[in-house]
């Protein structure tokens, strides 16, 4: 099931890069990285395509998924902090990127702080009320139900 949510999640999230030719260069390449499991690299391409295209919805999303399987890797709260920071970024761009609202409502839901994922995965299913993984999103809207 993760695997597939990271599928589509890479398809739609490309969907939001917009910006130059080079922004996407580095995406690719960051995607590559990430297929890799170089995290670091992957890292770096998005930060680079950040730069160039500052608007790169797409490259946030993807920047904030990077942060996260390294903090898978390392346990560290300052990577956690990053990968929030890339999402609120995504998501300060275009307010209605659900695929942003998704992965930002994870970081809180598996991280203990599920009140404060619920209302990411309310307004993500609002947005897109045919996503695939609907019925374990709402199971973890009931879980949150009276969570800080």
């Amino acid at each position: 099931m993760f695997k597939a949510i990271l599928t589509i999640m890479m398809i739609l999230t490309l969907a939001g890069c917009g910006g130059g030719d080079n922004a996407e260069k580095y995406v690719q390449q960051g995607l590559a990285h990430f297929q890799k499991q170089e995290y670091d690299q992957a890292i770096a391409s998005y930060e680079n395509a950040v730069k160039l295209d500052p608007k790169a919805v797409g490259a946030y999303n993807l920047l904030g998924m990077a942060y996260r399987f390294k903090n898978l890797q390392l346990n560290n709260p300052e990577l956690r902090a990053k990968e929030i920071a890339a999402f609120e970024k995504a998501l300060e761009i275009d307010p209605k990127f659900w695929v942003a609202m998704i992965n930002l409502g994870s970081t809180y839901y598996y991280q203990g702080e599920k009140g404060k994922a619920a209302p990411w995965f309310k307004k993500a299913l609002e947005l897109n009320p045919q996503h695939p993984e609907k019925a374990q999103i709402e199971k973890m809207i009931a879980e949150s139900a009276g969570k800080p």
